[in-house]
């Protein structure tokens, strides 16, 4: 009798010390290190790590480089992320601000593109996307816990606009605008990977941040976040393959925590459409797009990079920036980049569409496979683990899309452009495309055996 055949893993995986490294620097970009401690300040923690990782990823590109030939909907993301690139690059020379420009280019813009560079080079199995997921939620976990034992405390609760708001621990989250975008950043993640994850005790351990995040969304007062938060909903609901029952577990839900809330904070959804308690936000609100607006019908392609608050000083007397990020987005790239940008939106969009497609029908066949009993133990065990990691990574392509839904609701309130999300999500769109094929060759593999 002829040997078992075994299967291999079929995925390539880097070194573990640059692993460890790639996941601490995941925790101390979102957790900001530098900001918690003079000493990782001082010695720049997240540059100096992100150095390394550069050096490291470069020279792995040489020895196990990306192979993009069949990958359409990657290349075009990586494609549109050049363009966007070139379109902030050409604004430079001719920004209102120039200093600010090209600090805002190479502190924000460039930095927070390696992130994609490094989940690119990376990340190419399930096994690497579960510890990078994981790094990223402890770190996500870890800022909202802070913020929610302060609202306990109240510590990081002060009155804000008629009511008492939560604010962040560190600078970057410490606007509670800001602590609601980290909040909801959570949650698709937790909803989407919740159902495909087997061990219980990691379930449960899910349920924690998604807590946190609850705590901090609801006690931070953003109308910004809830109105997010509501799109996710629709969002959630449009992915449900029982989309009456989800209604109806909604709706019970929604009876049973509603009176629980705190009045001065559901009277604070309500103000959305209805009387402020105290200030005029909305009132500003509009009139930072009415003169958006002006600025770009005077500048149709731009003011340049980050330039709007100085344009608006001079033309308005005000510097408040655009509040919205689509008008933040043409007012600085102009019109080419505002249809570059929503480019690379569509980009990421279809990417993990695709992707999603792709492992479905790779999980549709394995499981017709199934039906075949009489193979060795660790074949089927094989088989098992194959479909574990095909509804991770499924789920994975649903949350990021979820993510992404998340984060253009909030650009209606907020500026976001220069900020680490889309190219967290170009990279998320470009592993999950790269990961489909390394685990179609893997599905096809297993597939044969068992025919035989």
């Amino acid at each position: 009798m002829a040997p078992s055949k075994r299967i291999s893993s079929g995925y390539w995986e880097p070194p573990l010390a640059v692993t460890l490294t790639f996941l601490i620097f995941v925790v101390a970009r979102y957790m900001q290190w530098g900001a918690r401690r003079d000493i990782l300040a001082t010695i720049r923690i997240e540059f100096v790590l992100g150095l390394v990782l550069t050096v490291a990823c470069a020279f792995l590109l040489t020895t196990a480089p990306l192979n993009l030939g069949r990958l359409k909907a990657a290349k075009q993301v990586l494609i549109a992320i050049a363009l966007l690139f070139f379109a902030m690059i050409i604004q430079i020379p001719f920004a209102a601000d120039k200093e600010l420009a090209q600090t805002i280019f190479v502190d924000r813009v460039i930095k927070f593109a390696m992130l994609t560079f490094f989940m690119v080079t990376l990340i190419r199995s399930p096994k690497t996307s579960r510890w990078f997921l994981a790094a990223f939620l402890f770190a996500c976990f870890y800022v909202t816990q802070e913020a929610a034992r302060g609202a306990l405390s109240g510590s990081l609760v002060w009155e804000n606009q008629g009511i008492p708001r939560l604010h962040g621990a560190v600078p970057i989250y410490r606007h509670p605008n800001s602590l609601a975008g980290v909040a909801m950043g959570i949650i698709p993640f937790v909803v989407f990977i919740f159902p495909v994850i087997e061990r219980l005790w990691i379930r449960l351990l899910l349920l924690v941040p998604l807590g946190t995040a609850c705590i901090c969304l609801l006690y931070s007062g953003s109308r910004t976040g809830y109105l997010a938060f509501i799109s996710f909903l629709l969002f959630w609901w449009s992915q449900s393959r029982r989309k009456l029952r989800w209604v109806l577990v909604l709706a019970a839900t929604a009876l049973v925590v509603t009176p629980l809330l705190p009045q001065q904070y559901v009277d604070r959804f309500n103000s959305i459409g209805g009387q402020e308690a105290e200030g005029h936000s909305k009132a500003k609100r509009v009139e930072i797009l009415v003169d958006a607006v002006t600025i770009l019908g005077e500048n149709p392609f731009g003011v340049g990079v980050a330039s709007f608050p100085a344009v608006r000083l001079e033309r308005f007397g005000r510097d408040q920036d655009t509040h919205n990020l689509y008008l933040e987005v043409a007012t600085n790239l102009g019109v080419q980049g505002f249809v570059i940008f929503i480019l690379l939106i569509a980009c990421i969009a279809r990417a993990l569409l695709t992707a999603r497609k792709r492992l479905r029908r790779q999980l549709v066949s394995l499981r017709k496979s199934a039906s075949n009993s009489g193979k060795a133990q660790h074949q089927q065990s094989a088989m098992n683990k194959h479909t574990s990691d095909l509804l991770f990574m499924e789920a994975s392509c649903t949350a990021l899309l979820g993510y992404l839904y998340v984060r253009l609701a909030l650009g209606m309130f907020g500026m976001d452009l220069y900020e680490p999300y889309w190219w967290f999500l170009a990279g998320g769109s470009i592993v999950c495309a790269t990961s489909t094929l390394a685990m179609h060759h893997k599905t096809q593999s297993i597939i044969s055996i068992h025919q035989e």
